[in-house]
């Protein structure tokens, strides 16, 4: 069969060569899969009689590039494109680059660096181990007013360019020397193996670098060597500017926290070292070129999180400038968020920069110690995402990564992208794989698409049927993780069996909806009578009477409410009065993990109490989320006590609660065609204020005191059917 489909694959060639057409693109590297190996240039060099009318560039990626035509790069865009999961799909730029061409000689350059392609770095996820790794390669063509101009083949040339190494996670080093020579001069390298992948148009929102941070202050460690804080965490580079000789070398270390000496703490690379990986972690380094007035560089292929950026000289030179951009998924923003206290604005803010610093084309937990796409992170925080921002797209994208990770028999990976090492042996399990569920859902309730729900259909369907061997004797599911980081003190924490449960209900009954929607209507009585069942079980296993689940923890008694309909009918105000009762008990303080983080605010508000979810969120003590302000990094936690990541997002649906629940913008059919106004005002605050932009314009809604009194802000466009508040 291969000789069959290769004889054609020859036949076809030399067809086109007959007719004098290019032959069809070939993938083509610069032979650089080695660590050691410089960032490739590919080049193409082509002549024009006249200027085109219309000339596209389409070029699929094996890892990111730049793309320059006659020395200018092409767009804004970096670290491009997203990733995608490698060993299954790879994504293809469409770059119209007309304006840059002209008459005569012209010339395409691709500098290839190696994202999450060729992931060489030695850690804890087996990312250097994956099937995928190798040389970052390319495969496109030049189409010149509707005529393939050329396409990617042997003709192409290559050469070192002055990133002499590049690392996702390690990080760049880059020999300014080496600037405007073609080093290693030599003919590009035709892939004999041709990666067996789909290649679909890129369809996440780019990344780019926005906010620029000037250095707060300059500290000294012991041993004079300057750390910059710029006070404020946050994922992307730093951009000098320095002076010096020929030679000479600058090396960046960043991190996001610094010791009582001044010295960078170091915790970020728990992951990456200890087990054979002996280059520096989230390590830059510039050799001077020694170029009289100066010279300015950023890295290109690699991102890091941090606060805080260690500068260190080999040879004579000086540091002119030092600032920190921001580097993010390039959003649209959807929404913004008033208030006039100042301690949840500021939790506010937090949420932002730790939602968009998790986002660099794809939601991750952390920026630095592990850029992993944790599925359980961005199905909590998704909401937040889509009231400020408009994320749908990346979302989409982050679907299709898990569609294509899924497994035959259903099972779905906690991280993405994933490796056969990790991904599907530890951290899988409702509370993560929900993120299957949770975004064809969601982009359904913003946008009224219910397109990514079709897609995802079939994969939902076959999730259920893996779960379903899963049920225990009476029903119920204890599998992957549950109530995570919460409050040590808590130290038996909320049954993952009870947690899993819960989700298992939702599921159920959502794709009930669906099946329903999608005219399977003997599978959807199917899934409703599965969610039936397990709500059964879940009360007979975990209700013990009198508004009490299990051992009366926070999330135990928030999950029955948070999902809908599960909790034992006409006891729900018990429950909710006896999970304010425990709140109050242990005087707001927030006794849960990331999903009671979720579950609590919400049930509170929604059964009467959101002046105590509202204190959850602003008390100062630990544990809770006013307690992380007083370190000034701007970001949210991954832990209460403080420990490990302090640039985590799963904590961060407060966002969320805030529009939905205090200033009570309620979605009520798909994309906002109907919302119902329900706010809660609340003690001792003067204004909370919202505006989102749905489909059919924008929505403001909210509350301030004026006078002694309350004054509503219910203000919706043409299109929108609004139920006020009675």
């Amino acid at each position: 069969m291969k000789r069959v489909i290769a004889m054609a694959i020859l036949a076809a060639a030399i067809s086109a060569v007959a007719a004098g057409l290019p032959l069809s693109p070939r993938w083509i590297s610069g032979n650089t899969a080695a660590p050691e190996k410089p960032a490739p240039v590919l080049v193409k060099e082509f002549a024009l009689d006249a200027k085109p009318t219309k000339t596209v560039f389409s070029v699929a990626v094996a890892g990111w590039c730049e793309v320059y035509v006659n020395g200018a790069k092409v767009g804004r865009d970096v670290l491009s494109p997203v990733t995608c999961q490698p060993d299954i799909r790879l994504s293809s730029l469409v770059l119209d680059v007309t304006d840059m061409l002209r008459a005569g000689t012209n010339s395409i350059e691709v500098l290839l660096g190696n994202g999450w392609f060729n992931t060489f770095t030695i850690d804890a996820w087996g990312f250097s181990n994956a099937p995928w790794i190798g040389a970052p390669k390319i495969n496109g063509e030049l189409v010149c007013d509707g005529k393939r101009l050329f396409a990617t083949d042997g003709s192409w040339r290559a050469y070192d360019s002055p990133i002499v190494f590049n690392s996702l996670r390690n990080g760049e080093w880059y020999d300014a020397m080496k600037e405007g020579v073609r080093e290693n001069w030599r003919a590009a390298t035709v892939e004999k193996f041709e990666p067996w992948v789909r290649i679909s148009p890129e369809d996440a929102v780019p990344c780019r670098a926005s906010e620029t941070f000037e250095p707060k202050r300059v500290l000294k460690t012991p041993w004079d060597t300057d750390v910059y804080d710029f006070g404020a965490n946050i994922a992307g580079w730093c951009e000098i500017e320095v002076e010096g000789d020929v030679g000479a070398k600058v090396r960046l270390d960043y991190d996001e926290s610094i010791t009582s000496h001044n010295t960078l703490l170091g915790h970020i690379k728990q992951h990456l070292t200890g087990k054979g990986e002996t280059r520096p972690v989230q390590h830059d380094e510039y050799i001077l070129a020694g170029r009289e007035g100066g010279e300015k560089w950023h890295p290109r292929f690699t991102y890091h999180g941090f606060r805080y950026v260690q500068v260190e000289f080999d040879g004579n030179a000086k540091l002119k400038s030092i600032k920190a951009r921001f580097v993010h998924s390039d959003f649209r923003r959807a929404g913004t968020l008033h208030t006039s206290d100042k301690t949840f604005a500021e939790l506010q803010a937090a949420t932002e920069r730790s939602y968009l610093s998790n986002f660099v084309g794809i939601p991750t937990d952390c920026p630095h110690r592990e850029k992993n796409g944790w599925t359980g992170d961005a199905q909590l925080a998704m909401e937040t995402g889509l009231w400020n921002y408009d994320a749908k797209d990346s979302y989409v994208h982050f679907l299709r990564m898990m569609l294509d990770a899924q497994r035959q028999n259903g099972a779905v990976p906690c991280i993405l992208p994933c490796t056969p090492k990790f991904g599907f042996s530890w951290g899988s399990g409702p509370a993560w794989d929900a993120i299957l569920f949770e975004i064809p859902w969601q982009i359904y309730r913003f946008y009224g698409d219910d397109a990514p729900a079709r897609e995802a259909y079939g994969a939902m369907k076959r999730y259920l049927e893996f779960m379903a061997e899963k049920a225990d004797e009476d029903g119920l599911f204890d599998y992957g993780l549950g109530d995570w980081c919460r409050w040590w003190e808590d130290r038996r924490g909320t049954p993952v069996r009870l947690t899993d449960s819960a989700y298992m209900y939702m599921f159920s009954r959502r794709l009930a909806f669906w099946a329903g929607r999608f005219g399977e209507k003997e599978y959807a009585a199917k899934c409703s009578a599965a969610a039936e069942s397990i709500k059964a079980a879940f009360n007979k296993a975990f209700y013990k009477g009198d508004g009490l689940y299990a051992e009366g923890r926070f999330t135990e008694l928030a999950a029955p409410l948070y999902f809908k309909g599960l909790c034992v009918d006409g006891e729900e105000k018990k429950v909710a009065k006896r999970l304010v009762e425990a709140i109050r008990e242990k005087e707001h303080k927030a006794w849960f993990g990331i999903l009671g983080a979720k579950w609590t605010p919400r049930v509170l508000a929604e059964y009467g109490y959101a002046d105590d979810a509202f204190k959850l969120f602003v008390q100062p003590e630990i544990p809770g989320w006013a307690h992380w302000l007083q370190f000034g990094d701007g970001t949210l936690r991954e832990n209460w006590d403080d420990m490990s990541s302090h640039n985590h997002i799963m904590f961060g649906d407060l966002s969320a609660w805030g529009y939905e629940y205090v200033a009570g913008i309620v979605p009520l059919d798909p994309g906002f065609k109907k919302i119902a106004f329900r706010p809660h005002v609340l003690e001792g605050v003067d204004s909370f204020v919202v505006t989102h932009k749905t489909p059919f314009g924008e929505v403001r809604a909210g509350w301030r005191r004026v006078g002694g009194k309350v004054e509503y802000v219910c203000e919706a466009p043409n299109g929108i059917e609004v139920e006020k508040i009675q």
